[in-house]
């Protein structure tokens, strides 16, 4: 499967969350490279990798919305969520021998486009004004 390629329609313009997503994206895009190869349930630091580093910039983004009052936080918090549940699936899928998991890594790809294009440039022009 193709890896999730970083196109301007996935900047914000705020870099210490660019970066971030940059690096949300090499991790997802590691694990997908290892699954490609078979080899993607053996590759457990990289879940783990995408795992911690979700979790780390989730909380840096949700310390954003909740230091400047994003209207929107809830539903961007059950986004987040959804991420770490898919990721947990992936993980769960793997020790218990499935052959699930490209189902839930097609997921994290979409999600990852669709919530950086979506609910975070939302986010990012809220937040313009506070943090460029």
């Amino acid at each position: 499967m193709p890896l999730i390629e970083w196109t301007p329609t996935l900047t914000l313009g705020i870099k210490s969350i660019d970066d971030q997503h940059r690096q949300l994206v090499e991790s997802f895009n590691a694990l997908r490279q290892a699954q490609d190869v078979g080899q993607g349930c053996a590759a457990e630091s990289l879940v783990e990798r995408l795992k911690t580093f979700a979790a780390e910039h989730f909380h840096i983004e949700e310390g954003y919305m909740q230091a400047f009052g994003y209207p929107d936080a809830a539903a961007h918090l059950r986004e987040h969520e959804d991420f770490l549940a898919a990721v947990a699936r992936f993980d769960s899928a793997c020790t218990e021998g499935s052959a699930n998991t490209d189902g839930v890594l097609g997921f994290l790809e979409t999600w990852i486009g669709g919530h950086l294009a979506g609910a975070d440039r939302r986010l990012g022009r809220y937040l313009e004004d506070y943090l460029r």
